[in-house]
């Protein structure tokens, strides 16, 4: 991987939100847009086991905070993060456990590349250090710093993300977390830090974007707001809780079969919904 510059604490480019950990990173690696170090940032976070319902989640709140001009930083795990960073798409920032030359995880090998050439990676580390056990955790402070508010998607109770979460605390970071089921393992450690932690329910995107407007100020919108018929809106409205099957979708829509063949296979281009086997659909 090319291109990559060092920069070093102290140097005029070096994010002045890390200067509020006790232990800034002395140098940071880094590839890409330095520009989106210089707009407001949202920090996303969760479990790598997460639900299918977390991930759409995670693409969704990520994709409505880049459109509102929010940059969206993330670690580039499996899981949320991956979602996170797919969701915002080139106004996001990838911080890594390990060497901007390592793939790690090796799945997204092409999403590292796609990040480091139009989003931004980052890295204290030198460019070919394999990431170890405590590496991660060290990554998870700047991504907390990073963040001037940070949302917590789904998360268990042994998660690192709540390291994250509580790093974030610590440097008086406004933190939001995201509700779920209360027999779902994925969804106790963010019911948990709503519940006795402080952190500010999220409930739609909408209220997420107005509330962050409030908290950390306007953001400079960076790239058009999708346009969603009032048709689609219906869809993703059937679609908001898990697959449906597309009978279902037929009796819940009133849509002829054709005319809701047409309009699925719009929406699944444009990339506001997939076909999962069996005729079944989810909102993405």
């Amino acid at each position: 991987m090319s291109d990559i510059k060092l920069i070093k604490l102290g140097d005029e480019n070096y994010p002045k939100a890390l200067l509020d950990l006790k232990d800034p990173p002395k140098q940071l690696y880094v590839k890409g847009n330095l520009d989106l170090l210089q707009r407001p940032i949202v920090a996303i976070v969760g479990t790598r086991d997460c639900t299918r319902y977390g991930i759409m989640v995670a693409k969704d709140l990520a994709a409505h905070c880049a459109d509102a001009g929010f940059v969206v930083a993330s670690g580039l795990a499996e899981g949320i993060d991956t979602a996170a960073h797919q969701g915002a798409g080139h106004a996001t920032i990838a911080v890594l456990g390990n060497g901007l030359e390592v793939y790690y995880p090796s799945n997204n090998h092409d999403l590292q590349d796609e990040i480091g050439e139009y989003g931004l990676l980052i890295s204290e580390y030198p460019p070919t250090f394999h990431g170890g056990k405590t590496t991660f955790p060290q990554r998870n402070r700047i991504v907390a710093a990073l963040g001037r508010a940070v949302i917590a998607i789904e998360a268990d109770l042994h998660s690192g993300t709540l390291i994250t979460m509580r790093k974030a605390r610590e440097l008086n970071r406004a933190i939001y977390a995201v509700p779920g089921n209360i027999n779902c393992y994925a969804s106790q450690g963010t019911n948990d830090l709503i519940a006795n932690h402080g952190a500010h329910m999220v409930t739609s995107a909408a209220d997420l974007i107005k509330t962050l407007t409030g908290r950390i100020g306007n953001a400079t919108t960076s790239r058009p707001v999708k346009q969603i018929s009032l048709e689609q809106q219906n869809i993703l409205s059937i679609l908001k809780t898990d697959e449906v099957h597309f009978d279902d979708i037929v009796l819940e829509s009133g849509l002829s079969v054709p005319q809701l063949s047409t309009l699925l296979t719009n929406m699944e281009m444009i990339g506001l919904i997939e076909k999962l086997p069996g005729n079944y659909f989810v909102a993405k």
